[in-house]
Formats: C-alpha cells, structure tokens, sequence
C-alpha cells in the first residue's frame, strides 16, 4: 500500500512539474506574440504622423488641438467640481481625449507602455503634443500613482493589446477616486477579426446576462463584471460610432 501511495505521490509531482513547465513555455509564447507587436504599433504611429492622420485627417487635427472639447461620455462622467482629473490608459503618442470642458478645468495624464518609441516618432517630424504620454503600462499603475488620485481612469482601443488587461483593469480601479469611473471603449471581439496579430491578443465582449468578459487564445474567459464586483459596479453597451464599440463604465463604490 505505501508503495502504491508513494508512486502516486512521484506522479502528481511529475504532473505538476510538466503543467508548470508548459504553462512557463506557453507565457514565453505569448510575451513573445505581444512583444513582437511592438513594432508594428510605433510603425502605425509613424505613417500616422507622415500623412498627417493617414485615413484620419481630422483625428489627428483633434489630438493636436488644445482647445478640442472632451467627448460627450467621459464628460459627462466628471463630477461636478471646478476642477477634474483625468488618467487616459494606453493613450498613444497623442491622447484622443479632447483637452477642455466649459468651465472646468482639466488635468489630463496620459500614460502608454511604448511612450519611448512614441517620442522618437514625435521628434522625427517636430511635433510637440498637448499632453505627453508618459512611459507606464496599464499593469503598473498603482507604482506611479497613488490609490483614489483621478477623477476618471479612461481606456480607448487598448486594453485588448495589454499584456494582461484584467491586472489593467484592476490598476485602473484601484487608482480611481470613490465615486469616480472607469471607462472603457473597445471593439468588441477585436482578437478574433485580427486572427490574433501583432497587439490584437483578448476579445472584449458580454455574456448572456450583459456582464463584461474578456478571453483570449487560451484559458477560460474572465467575467470582469462579477471580478470586481465588490469595488464597482459596472454597465456595458454596445454603440456605433461609425463602427461598433464596446463601452464598459465602472463607478467606483463609495
């Protein structure tokens, strides 16, 4: 008996050494994917900047602007204060966030894994951007910034190319005020229309019951909505914007 007690024992630890073995293989993969799409995203930014907006002429206009008004949904999550803060997660080399709100004055911090690369790019053609994005991934948040620092933490089309954007989440959580928001505009399912090139790794999308879910090559998907549920509470719709998006707003409890 003891015998059969101890090959059991020998096979359980052979198992967890192989699971561990593949699951170390299988990050290393993945980083790799991630990291590999690195380039591709400076050399976006780059034709972006060498057209002057490529097929978004007026985009580029806005992010250049200091004078451009901040959109509808995030303005209208700004308390109701003369003064309001703002952390804009992933923001490029030029935040899409418009700059101003009558008669408010905004604090805006833009923060981006690939900032370095961005500033090259900023330098090659002399732009000088109204905002700039500091070197900061959206896993390492709270390592800058302190719990309850900002009005409103934003996200717009990048939380799908973070290396792990439920540990984002969470950091954009923790540095939110009580009673502030998150605020997250993706495309819905963008991993799979991509074929998972490059930074295109997670599908952002809702189950049945309309809670947020985020899933990616492998592992079970991570229902983000009952994740956090004891620190926010969190609504997700579905909207056109010329395309569809995906925006989830979590309010902060109090």
């Amino acid at each position: 008996m003891s015998d059969t007690v101890s090959s059991m024992s020998a096979l359980r630890r052979k198992l967890r050494t192989a699971y561990s073995v593949f699951r170390q293989r299988g990050m290393r993969l993945f980083f790799g994917w991630w990291k590999a799409g690195h380039a591709a995203e400076v050399e976006f930014w780059d034709e972006f900047f060498r057209t002057r907006g490529s097929r978004w002429p007026g985009s580029y206009t806005a992010r250049l602007n200091p004078g451009s008004l901040l959109q509808p949904r995030p303005a209208a999550l700004l308390p109701d204060a003369p003064e309001a803060s703002i952390l804009d997660v992933g923001a490029g080399p030029l935040t899409s966030l418009g700059k101003t709100v009558p008669g408010k004055r905004l604090h805006i911090t833009a923060v981006d894994p690939l900032a370095d690369g961005y500033d090259a790019v900023l330098a090659k053609y002399g732009v000088t951007p109204p905002v700039r994005t500091e070197k900061l991934p959206g896993e390492e948040l709270t390592k800058r910034f302190a719990a309850e620092t900002f009005d409103l933490v934003h996200a717009r089309n990048c939380l799908d190319h973070a290396y792990n954007p439920v540990k984002a989440i969470e950091q954009m959580i923790q540095v939110a005020k009580r009673g502030g928001y998150v605020l997250l505009e993706h495309h819905p399912n963008e991993a799979d229309k991509q074929e998972h090139r490059g930074l295109h790794q997670w599908n952002f999308t809702t189950n049945a019951a309309g809670d947020f879910v985020i899933s990616g090559r492998s592992g079970a998907p991570v229902n983000v909505s009952e994740r956090f549920q004891q620190s926010v509470s969190t609504h997700c719709d579905y909207v056109d914007d010329g395309e569809p998006w995906l925006v989830v707003t979590m309010r902060k409890k109090a």
